[in-house]
């Protein structure tokens, strides 16, 4: 305690009294005073309108997240998607697709071979055109390090 006078003399000089207190008789007629309060409220009646309230407020909450889930993704997409299948025949996509594969089915290696050597061509480019097409894909940077 004397450690505490010299550490901090205010500190030490207030008194340990509980600062608190309770009305004369607060308790004695508190039932008196709550009775009144509890019958003027009707806690009884609204409990049972909020039981039901309460269960299907969780179901409502859920089923207007659905619908607004499908309202901004599904339904533009699907209007998105139907748009796009309109526009584009898709009898013709088809036959074109099978006569494809029917063509390349029956196409063995050496002729394959022969179609990608027939469309091969040996082109010659001069300096000019390889220096403009040098300069349009790649950058002084990567030119420099290729130089090398």
């Amino acid at each position: 305690m004397e450690e505490l006078k010299n550490i901090a003399p205010k500190l030490s000089g207030i008194k340990k009294e509980n600062p608190f207190k309770v009305p004369n008789n607060y308790f004695e007629d508190f039932s008196a005073r709550l009775k009144p309060t509890l019958e003027s409220s009707d806690i009884k009646a609204t409990k049972k309108q909020n039981a039901f309230i309460r269960i299907l407020k969780p179901t409502l909450g859920l089923a207007a997240s659905f619908a607004l889930i499908f309202m901004l993704v599904y339904w533009p997409l699907s209007m998105f998607n139907n748009k796009y299948a309109d526009n584009k025949d898709i009898s013709e996509t088809t036959t074109i697709d099978n006569n494809y594969y029917s063509l390349i089915a029956e196409l063995d290696e050496n002729s394959l071979y022969t179609l990608l050597e027939e469309n091969t061509k040996e082109e010659s480019f001069s300096d000019d055109e390889l220096v403009a097409y040098l300069s349009t894909t790649l950058n002084d940077y990567d030119l420099f390090f290729e130089s090398k």
